[in-house]
Formats: structure tokens, C-alpha cells, sequence
């Protein structure tokens, strides 16, 4: 992989567009332990090897449906909302380049979907909000890349494994071995 450097901001800088929509005054994230994963989102046509599958650290943040209507299915399949520590693709022209980019805006917490419901869920562990929360603070300091063809949200997801290792939060061991099946995961072949 050619060395690419920090882009400013984390990828916001200069940006004409807010961050994602944030659902977590629907699905706020509670005062209680949750298991948190790595997700690695099912292929799409465009996505033809294992570099290309999107990852992103999460957790459900709710098991029903929204007030007044009723989720009767539970499990992780059935969430109805989920936090992501995760980097998005960013592609507006008219703003500055570099243009696509990779752009971390925070933890966000989303309706689920069904991609999410088809991602493949490999578990960190249980945490506490505290240590959660920790996540996040750790997301903000893991660098945004400037875009050179190989760089994605994978190896930005490693680089914030490297800072959980570092904080105490996840065993080496553990991140080597869930690293080795994202790796699998989906069945496609390597870069």
C-alpha cells in the first residue's frame, strides 16, 4: 500500500453538506451493557472483493420499533436502530477536493435496514456505556486518510482497533481473531 497522509477535520473539512441524520433522540444509547460488534456489510454488485465490503463498529441500540408500533421479532436481526463508529464515502463536486473521500462524523446512531440485517455481526464483547462511550472517544482520534485507491474503511477500522488494544478495552488476541474472520466473511476473494 503507497503511504497516503491525514486529511483535515477527519474528512469534514470544508465540506457544503451536515453530517448524517442521527437517530439517537429516537434510539438513545442506555445506561446499560450491550454487546458491540465489528459489521461487515454484504457485497453489492459493485463489490466484487473482500476490500470492498464495508466495516463498521456497532451496536443495537433498541429492540423495538419506534413508540406506538410494535417490533414482535427480537434478536440482532431485528434491532430497530443501531450505533456506528464508522468512516462514510463523501462525493460532492462542487466541494473542495479531494472529492470522493472518506469522511468520520461521529458516532450515529441509524434506523436499522437490511443491510444491516444481512451484515455479518462478529462480537467485541459486551461493554458498558462508559466503555462505549470510550469507543467513541477513540473514533475521534483514529485519522481520516486522503483517498489514494487503497486506503478505505477497513484500514481505518484497524487503525481504531489499534487505539482499543492500546486503551485496554479489547484483548490483541480477540481483535486478531475477529480481523481474521471479516476477513472471510461474505466468501469473496482478497484484493
Amino acid at each position: 500500500m503507497t503511504v497516503t497522509e491525514i486529511i483535515a477535520e477527519q474528512g469534514r473539512a470544508g465540506l457544503s453538506l451536515p453530517s448524517p441524520i442521527n437517530m439517537d433522540w429516537q434510539y438513545p444509547d442506555r445506561d446499560v451493557s450491550a454487546a458491540v460488534y465489528l459489521l461487515v456489510f454484504a457485497p453489492t454488485p459493485n463489490t466484487p472483493t473482500r476490500r470492498d465490503l464495508h466495516w463498521s463498529i456497532s451496536w443495537p441500540t433498541a429492540t423495538e420499533s419506534a413508540p406506538g408500533t410494535t417490533n414482535t421479532a427480537r434478536g440482532l436481526d431485528s434491532a430497530a436502530a443501531w450505533r456506528h463508529i464508522q468512516v462514510e464515502t463523501y462525493d460532492v463536486k462542487t466541494d473542495p477536493a479531494p472529492q470522493p473521500r472518506y469522511v468520520y462524523w461521529g458516532a450515529c446512531t441509524k434506523s436499522a435496514d437490511e443491510l444491516t440485517a444481512h451484515a455479518v455481526k462478529l462480537a467485541l464483547g459486551t461493554f458498558p456505556k462508559a466503555h462505549r462511550r470510550r469507543l467513541e472517544e477513540l473514533a475521534w482520534e483514529t485519522p481520516v486518510m486522503h483517498p489514494n485507491g487503497e486506503w478505505n474503511c477497513q484500514n481505518w477500522v484497524l487503525a481504531f482497533f489499534d487505539k482499543v488494544v492500546a486503551d485496554g478495552l479489547v484483548a490483541q488476541a480477540k481483535i486478531d481473531h475477529i480481523v481474521q474472520e471479516a476477513e472471510k466473511a461474505h466468501d469473496l476473494p482478497g484484493t
